[in-house]
């Protein structure tokens, strides 16, 4: 609910820009009463200084070539001579500063600037509608629904005009039927980097020799795809860019003189070759426009310049003789365009203000977004624009009105883009106070209910009177929906289950309140309980800064390690003093693994610049010893399941081992990658056979199991850094197993099950996700781990694999410690086993949603937080990626405490498990 309230796309209209053939209009409709005098040139004056007058079609259309090259910086085509030993990237495309040179008036090179976010659908779509993209189109950037908008290629096919499509996809899913030709291929094999760019070669040169189209679109994916194997520094990323400059000279020998060739990169990359963020590296992409027979009057001065992405659409238009698509927000680039008269220039510019009018009175309509004030100034300035066409004579008076116009875009462009978000702030305010009352009468029962109550309220009746009045409360919003008397049926059901949901838990808190009330009374909190539940808190509180959000992984592990310290100091015992010492160890260690974010500078990171995973020598070194160290000492106790863990950690280690180096074989690589999941799967299947000896072991091996899943999608380069969670984990644990160890058993049970233990272990879960080199951005996202064991779109479950994999890779360690949270109850010889079972799935259900309650709160602070920052200049590529994030982590830590405590109620003692 808060998502569809935050997450807004902008609202889309279904307007189509139309234009008048110039021997359709009449001398009448042309203002011209002398006979003699109707001709074109006053036909074109005229229309063009008339506000009511319809677009008019240019009277001459050029053939259009574009070659998208996908994340091409602008960087990459810069040459600089001076440069002795140039980078991989550097220097590998001189034909374009050749032709520069050589040819100032046929060619012009702009920094291309891209709207995040920058993934490829999203810049498609803004390429070809010439507006702006949202957040929330990130979503679907891999499965890309049609496009229903006006745009470029529309405006092509209306005029009755052909184009042609090369390469990439996702033009054809966003535009399908709209192609007299196309040869498009699956766009996500991102290890594949020749497939798709020999195939459009193989097309391409023969497309360039026929007549029959009139846009011809090119998308090449191999530089995009080094990026995101290799980086952007890398030996296989200046073959592909050597490879796109004989590619370049061989279109422009074979290009006829009066094509224009338009060469874009729909966005750049990081260093590591990612991209979908914010940053400068990301936005910058390069535009290289071509015509053998010249362009318009702007000459060498034109290199560099930045141009808007927005710019394309209205800009290749006017070359194929059409008005802008209806959503555009771009500017006219005459640089790029043919040599033309002054009156054609008008008239370009006459559609283009009236296409913009015409917009912000439609949109106006249907939207509240813009003030009505400014947007009635922004369309009486485009009317004042289209008049003053009238009074321009001479080429400096063309000049100066050109530049108005294109202040007067840029305005309209800049006030849109501020509020294009349309925040649903009922929505919002709705799903906040839903999750905030979830978290309070959650908390009342974890912390007030006594433990012997919890396991009677689920021997009662109360669970199914809830799931009973859920069914019949969905139902009836059904049938109100059905009758026409709801129009949102989502929102219905979310808000009405969940107000259900709080008043049912309400009622529960009412009837226990007599314990809850005792127990606050009679318990005593010392101060490290108060200082973990504080830190906690304090974790989530700092997130409505954007520098903490940038630091937070530095400040977690200091809390962490705080709250752990007070512990072990409460102990009193050398034995937990040394393993507080020696997990401040094992977190300092791990900060070298934390990844970098733009923001923060300079820094290094272990295994930064390798984002396949092909790490050096010393890491590969350090990674398989540290699955080795692993495997071996753990493989002791835990029974006959130590095999399973030591074969599937040979395999992994033998899965790094031979696929690295230039020596290395990738298909035997990818085997022993298989063959490990395949034992880690039996692995898991196995943890629900029942031993009679207890949770414990299983719970153990269900650690193990997940590490070597984690260490999987990591790669050798970050490996080091889930043993380093692992055992920051083990000597929590050992910590945790000596609390209240000189009293009884009872007492045990509620210093282990107390809120300051899940506090401290969700703060270690949220450490890892950092420690194991990630961050809260797009472009932090790695997808080489889709690949490690083969490419999965090859098979029919290929998404679902692909989302697995990522998720693991992102999430791999909230799940890990949601699924161990059991053991804090279970661990050593001073656990609570000896209780009744009923007593023990208690205090295990009770620790297990203290521990999901702590991401819970950490959500609901990131929503608050993005709620408050709304306008805030970070709002997108601080606030809301770390919402999006953190509310994966909290979904991932809920899994895995879900899956431990089943598994912990599976091995109760038969006789006991049913009650």
């Amino acid at each position: 609910m808060f998502g569809h309230g935050f997450l807004l796309s902008r609202k889309t209209l279904s307007d189509v820009t139309e234009c008048s053939p110039l021997s359709e209009i009449s001398c009448e409709e042309g203002g011209i009463v002398t006979k003699d005098n109707c001709n074109d040139y006053f036909k074109i004056r005229h229309v063009s200084s008339n506000i009511g007058a319809l677009s008019v079609c240019a009277p001459k259309r050029n053939r259009v070539v574009l070659i998208l090259v996908d994340a091409l910086r602008y960087d990459f085509t810069e040459y600089n001579e001076r440069i002795e030993k140039p980078l991989y990237y550097q220097n590998r495309i001189p034909i374009i500063q050749g032709i520069l040179k050589q040819h100032p008036e046929r060619a012009r090179l702009y920094r291309f600037m891209a709207d995040p976010p920058t993934t490829t659908l999203q810049r498609v779509k803004a390429l070809v509608t010439g507006s702006l993209p949202t957040f929330v189109d990130a979503s679907s950037n891999f499965a890309a629904m049609e496009l229903q908008e006006d745009n470029l290629i529309d405006q092509v096919v209306m005029s009755g005009g052909n184009a042609v499509l090369l390469g990439d996809d996702t033009w054809s899913r966003l535009m399908p039927k709209r192609w007299l030709r196309s040869h498009a291929l699956y766009s996500f094999h991102t290890w594949d980097l020749d497939t798709v760019d020999n195939e459009v070669d193989s097309k391409i040169y023969d497309e360039l020799k026929n007549n029959d189209w009139d846009l011809l679109v090119a998308h090449y994916l191999g530089v995009d795809h080094a990026g995101h194997r290799y980086g952007s520094n890398h030996p296989e990323m200046a073959r592909k860019l050597k490879e796109t400059n004989n590619r370049l000279q061989k279109i422009i020998d074979t290009l006829p003189p009066d094509v224009l060739l338009c060469v874009i990169g729909d966005h750049g990359m990081t260093e590591s070759g990612d991209h979908g963020g914010e940053s400068r590296a990301e936005r910058t992409a390069a535009m290289f426009v071509y015509r053998g027979s010249g362009l318009g009057d702007e000459g060498e001065l034109s290199v560099g310049k930045e141009v808007q992405q927005t710019d394309l659409a209205p800009t290749l238009s006017a070359a194929l003789g059409r008005p802008p698509p209806a959503p555009s927000l771009g500017n006219i680039l005459f640089s790029v365009l043919p040599k033309m008269s002054k009156s054609v220039t008008l008239l370009h510019l006459s559609n283009n203000l009236k296409q913009v009018t015409k917009y912000l009175i439609r949109y106006g309509e249907e939207s509240q977004q813009v003030s009505l004030d400014k947007l009635a100034h922004l369309i009486n300035a485009t009317r004042d624009q289209i008049e003053k066409a009238a009074i321009v004579e001479t080429d400096t008076d063309l000049k100066n009105y050109i530049s108005d116009v294109r202040n007067l875009m840029e305005n309209i462009r800049s006030t849109f883009r501020e509020v294009w978000v349309e925040f649903d702030s009922l929505s919002m305010l709705r799903a906040l106070l839903l999750l905030l009352l979830a978290i309070f009468f959650n908390w009342l029962i974890t912390e007030g209910v006594p433990f012997e109550r919890i396991s009677n309220i689920f021997a009662s009746t109360f669970v199914p009177t809830g799931l009973m009045s859920l069914a019949v409360c969905t139902a009836l919003c059904y049938t109100a929906y059905y009758f026409s008397y709801l129009e949102d049926l989502q929102h219905s059901i979310i808000l009405s289950t969940g107000l259900i949901s709080g008043g049912l838990t309400c009622m529960l808190v009412i009837m226990h309140w007599d314990g809850i009330t005792q127990r606050w009374y009679e318990g005593r909190s010392s101060f490290y309980e108060r200082f973990s539940r504080a830190a906690l808190v304090a974790s989530a509180v700092t997130l409505v800064s954007n520098s903490y959000v940038i630091e937070e992984g530095a400040s977690l592990s200091y809390l962490a390690l705080s709250a752990l310290g007070l512990i072990a100091w409460n102990i009193g015992n050398v034995k937990a003093v040394v393993c507080w010492a020696l997990c401040g160890v094992a977190l300092a260690l791990s900060r070298s693994y934390r990844g970098c974010r733009e923001e923060q500078g300079d820094c290094w990171t272990a295994g930064e610049g390798t984002p396949t995973g092909q790490a050096s020598r010393a890491a590969l070194v350090l990674a398989l010893g540290s699955v080795a160290a692993t495997v071996a000492i753990s493989r002791r106790h835990v029974g006959w399941r130590g095999y399973g863990i030591t074969i599937g950690g040979v395999l992994v280690c033998a899965h790094w081992a031979v696929g690295w180096g230039a020596l290395g074989s990738p298909a035997q690589s990818k085997l022993m990658a298989k063959l490990a999941w395949m034992v880690i799967v039996v692995m898991f299947i196995l943890l629900w056979k029942r031993d009679g000896r207890g949770a414990t072991m299983p719970l153990v091996v269900l650690a193990l199991v997940l590490y070597l899943a984690n260490v999987l999608v990591l790669g050798a380069s970050y490996a080091p850094s889930a043993a380093l969670a692992l055992l920051s984990g083990f000597l929590t644990l050992n910590i945790v197993s000596w609390l209240k160890t000189d009293s009884s058993s009872k007492f045990s049970l509620s210093s282990r099950c107390n809120s300051c233990v899940a506090c401290l272990w969700a703060l270690l879960a949220c450490y890892n996700f950092y420690g194991t080199g990630h961050h809260a951005t797009l472009g932090h996202i790695r997808w080489a781990p889709v690949f490690h064991a083969g490419d999965p779109n090859y098979i029919s479950i290929g998404p679902l694999i692909t989302v697995v994999l990522t998720s693991l890779h992102l999430f791999g360690m909230p799940l890990m410690f949601g699924a161990t949270v059991p053991l804090l109850l279970l661990w050593g010889r001073n656990g609570v086993s000896t209780l009744g079972s009923r007593t023990q799935m208690a205090a295990v259900f009770s620790l297990c949603l203290k521990f999901a309650l702590c991401f819970a709160i950490r959500v609901f602070v990131c929503a608050l937080s993005a709620t408050i920052h709304c306008r805030h200049l970070m709002i997108w590529g601080v606030f809301t990626p770390k919402l999006l994030f953190e509310s994966g982590a909290c979904a991932a830590a809920f899994l895995g405490t879900v899956l431990g405590a089943t598994l912990t109620a599976c091995h109760l003692p038969p006789h006991q498990r049913n009650s």
